[in-house]
């Protein structure tokens, strides 16, 4: 997915997404329906957005503002694209 973001995102442009605070997998339920969710460890994460020309701007793991949703913020890098 990161390439997929790399390939579409202009020099400077911030990509806002939220994972798991860990590794591992969970389902759960939206609108009655089952649903899947899998997380990377986040270094993984790190290595991932940094082979891809994205700085990591923020992370904020299980964010009381944001409802205990682990936040991360990056920006792709102005010289990458």
């Amino acid at each position: 997915m990161f390439g997929i973001f790399a390939a579409h995102a202009a020099p400077g442009a911030a990509l806002l997404f939220t994972s798991g605070p860990a590794a591992g997998e969970a389902i759960g339920t939206m609108h009655g329906e089952p649903l899947y969710h899998a997380s990377l460890d986040p270094a993984e994460y790190r290595t991932l957005l940094r082979e891809h020309d994205f700085a990591v701007i923020d992370h904020v793991v299980e964010d009381p503002d944001c409802g205990g949703h682990t936040i991360w913020l990056a920006r792709a890098e102005a010289d990458a694209v």
